[in-house]
């Protein structure tokens, strides 16, 4: 699949995500009522939580992070891409540059506008390319005959 393609179907899987997305933004809505602003190490924890529910979730219903997905219409799928480490980490990572190195002087509302540009962006293609690394393990694990 080339990467428009792949792009078309990520942004399909996405808009089945609403809910999820609403609801986690909505809980670190509250927390942040309830506990103030956070620090930098708890929106980290924060996220880890999350990727880790997701993490043990996948292993439960796919038996092996490693099995192949044949449900997927874009081909083969690693159960294990599907928790997204690198898109999600790189992306909170760059946010935090970005809002860091504006901070000082830079129109909050200009941040806000562009760090949700990036973070639709950048998430984007950093599944792009946590799929083509899927996709080049599943290859050169297929070729050397391993098995899970």
């Amino acid at each position: 699949m080339n990467p428009v393609e792949e792009l078309a179907q990520n942004l399909l899987s996405e808009s089945k995500a609403y809910g999820y997305t609403l609801m986690i933004w909505g809980g670190g809505a509250i927390l942040m009522n309830q506990y103030g602003s956070s620090r930098i190490l708890e929106i980290f924890l924060y996220v880890v939580g999350a990727l880790v529910a997701f993490g043990a979730m996948a292993s439960i219903a796919f038996d092996d992070l490693f099995e192949d997905i044949d449900s997927n219409p874009s081909g083969r799928l690693i159960a294990a891409s599907m928790v997204h480490v690198v898109a999600t980490f790189g992306n909170l990572l760059l946010s935090y540059s970005i809002v860091a190195a504006l901070n000082p002087g830079f129109p909050a509302n200009w941040v806000f506008l562009a760090i949700g540009f990036q973070g639709t962006l950048v998430y984007n293609l950093l599944l792009l390319l946590e799929d083509g690394v899927a996709r080049f393990v599943t290859v050169r694990v297929d070729a050397v005959g391993v098995s899970s």
